[in-house]
């Protein structure tokens, strides 16, 4: 299994960074990796089995997550369960914390390459620095909204 980290401080106050993440099915209105998400009926809009359908800006590539820990304020958990994408058993956590009049986001990821043996030499060759340089896309998205976000 691969564990991957990215955090970045945000000049805005935590609440502000948690308002946009609480929006669980408009992730795309600050993931640039994104051209569309969407919230999947028949499921909570934010909180414990929340579910979104996320569209890869690629225009090929998709997945469906669904949130599996919720912590209001602070962070949340999801899993992805359906998808294109060549990596399975994927856990992602976006948190937040006040860091005095700022605050520090952090996303992390933890994944296992499909393909077996060809999927784990990809791992190591492409796909941590992809998804290392998609997790810091997130991360400079979520700091621009948010600081467009606070009252002046």
């Amino acid at each position: 299994m691969t564990t991957l980290r990215a955090d970045r401080c945000i000049p805005a106050d935590a609440g502000v960074v948690w308002a946009l993440l609480k929006d669980f099915q408009h992730i795309d209105a600050f993931n640039p990796n994104l051209s569309r998400s969407s919230h999947i009926g028949g499921t909570p809009l934010e909180g414990v089995g929340a579910e979104r359908r996320c569209e890869l800006k690629d225009g090929r590539n998709w997945i469906e997550e669904r949130v599996i820990d919720w912590r209001p304020g602070e962070s949340y958990t999801v899993e992805i369960y359906a998808g294109t994408m060549p990596i399975r058993d994927v856990r992602t956590t976006l948190s937040v914390a006040r860091e005095g009049a700022r605050s520090c986001a952090v996303m992390e990821i933890s994944y296992t390459p499909k393909f077996g043996l060809l999927g784990q030499l990809i791992d190591h060759l492409l796909l941590r620095r992809k998804m290392t340089i998609l997790m810091l896309k997130v991360l400079e998205g979520l700091e621009q909204k948010s600081v467009r976000s606070c009252p002046v």
